[in-house]
């Protein structure tokens, strides 16, 4: 294909949010070069589309950018390192994702819009948008079979409400039917993204979508802001009469930025990059919820899951009480019947109960490691950096351990609880990555702190915007393909309506 020079906006990614922008940019009749690292999904990578199977995309290089963190200080052994997935192709993470739909809490959006100075960030602002995205995804609740309400009844044992929809809801607390971006086609079921809801196999003529395309750097501060492409192994440069929209995620879009010298002037320096715009908040704020996984040896036999992660969950608070406690637990379960399943336990059917900390205070960094745009960004989450958020982690695995001992429950599905001598070693030799990236170009009033204004404008830079969930200031509570979406949905009427 041939890729015209100019646009009136060019949109750097292809995931949950960038699909809404640019789709959203060329129904109003602009002109749009929407750009894909990754490949172009089409509707015979079964691995994709069927829910079942996304552990298998999870191990596929072709989709995989292979990125890991750095060596992790307090983790076991000292220095571990984790991979941190993330996938390229048109959609994003949501081809590999497990496809759970979580608005993301209320309180969060509120927060952001009050405490925050995020003015028309709030929870009554975004809903109608959150509505629209469900009503376009073909989001659907799960129906629950015996495992699923054995494991509800579970959690009830423990004092957790029954909470029918967490999303709508006034809360998520509770024992939760989960809700899944996923659609019923006929007798099948298919996962669905943004990209394939919003653009689809035939985008419109003014829509041009460029997969295989590599993001060297951003050309702005001075002039028509444009992009330089490295495009079928030639660097190329688009321009955008407008804006470019970077919606490249929390890992990728503060690399872009700190390549482009936007970014710490002093740390660029010594990399050798010219200072564009002194923002010292790229790349800062940079945060994952930190999961633990509880394997159960198992002897019975499980229903069928269609959904690829069991149909129900849990949402909890640390501190043992209900709201207005914080709700900052999330449990999920997976079993090794589900193709490509990673098993550590060779020969052995298992329950993964797996339980993700959430609201952590621990906060990380993405840096450039060299002024090469090949070499991957140094990404560092710092877990456990805050020793507040052991405390955290230690409910976490708590509620996990204690779904996993219910008499009844294990008695039903002849599993046995792995017994923990010590949970916080525990804790710190398995605790692994949830892949909830958000934060590192965060949304603020003051360019001191924050990468972008409410507008979603980076600070002190003209026509440009970053729009997904690097923008995110605090964490949401849960999942965040869902906080993606929505960003994405009030970036691009901020972008084309604002």
């Amino acid at each position: 294909m041939t890729i015209e020079a100019e646009h009136d906006y060019v949109v750097i990614g292809a995931g949950a949010a960038g699909s809404i922008v640019a789709a959203a940019a060329a129904a109003q009749g602009y002109s749009v070069l929407l750009l894909e690292t990754g490949q172009m999904v089409n509707a015979g990578q079964n691995d994709v589309w069927d829910p079942t199977r996304w552990n298998c995309v999870l191990q596929d290089a072709s989709f995989e950018f292979g990125f890991k963190s750095e060596p992790q200080k307090h983790l076991l052994p000292a220095g571990r390192v984790q991979n941190l997935l993330q996938s390229g192709g048109t959609g994003g993470c949501q081809i590999h994702n497990a496809m759970v739909y979580v608005r993301g809490g209320r309180s969060t959006y509120d927060h952001w819009a009050g405490a925050l100075g995020c003015t028309g960030w709030d929870y009554a602002s975004l809903e109608p948008l959150f509505a629209g995205i469900e009503a376009r995804m073909g989001v659907i609740t799960a129906v629950q079979d015996a495992f699923t309400q054995s494991v509800i009844d579970a959690g009830m044992r423990l004092g957790l409400p029954f909470n029918p929809d967490y999303n709508s809801g006034p809360t998520e607390y509770g024992c939760v039917p989960f809700q899944f971006t996923i659609e019923e086609t006929g007798t099948e079921l298919r996962r669905t993204t943004t990209y394939d809801k919003y653009i689809g196999a035939s985008p419109p003529s003014n829509l041009t979508v460029a997969t295989g395309c590599f993001v060297t750097r951003l050309i702005a501060g001075n002039g028509v802001p444009a992009v330089e492409i490295l495009f079928q192994d030639e660097l190329m440069t688009v321009q955008a009469g407008r804006e470019v929209v970077l919606a490249a995620g929390a890992i990728m879009s503060p690399a872009i930025l700190l390549r482009s010298g936007i970014g710490d002037a002093f740390a660029l320096s010594k990399l050798g990059i010219d200072s564009v715009s002194d923002l010292p908040a790229v790349g800062t704020n940079f945060y994952d919820d930190l999961g633990c996984g509880l394997p159960v040896l198992v002897a019975g036999t499980f229903p069928p899951q269609p959904y690829g992660y069991l149909g129900c969950g849990m949402f909890a608070c640390a501190d043992g009480g209900a709201p207005p406690s914080p709700v900052n637990l999330e449990l999920q379960i997976s079993t090794s019947d589900l193709p490509c399943a990673v098993n550590p336990l060779p020969g052995q059917r298992y329950a993964a109960i797996g339980c993700s900390a959430m609201h952590l205070k621990s906060r990380g960094t993405v840096k450039l490691a060299s002024n090469d745009p090949t070499v991957p960004p140094l990404i560092d989450p710092n877990w456990l950096s805050d020793p507040d958020d052991m405390e955290n982690c230690l409910a976490a695995l708590a509620l996990a351990q204690a779904v996993a001992s219910d008499a009844l429950l294990a008695a039903q599905w002849q599993w046995t609880a792995m017994p923990i001598a010590d949970p916080e070693d525990y804790i710190r030799k398995n605790g692994l990555t949830v892949q909830h990236y958000i934060g590192s170009c965060s949304m603020g009033p003051d360019r001191a702190t924050a990468v972008v204004d409410p507008d979603l404008r980076v600070h002190g830079v003209d026509g440009l915007r970053v729009i997904d969930a690097s923008v995110a200031p605090t964490p949401v509570t849960g999942n965040t393909a869902g906080v993606s979406m929505v960003i994405g949905a009030k970036g691009a009427d901020l972008l084309l309506n604002g």
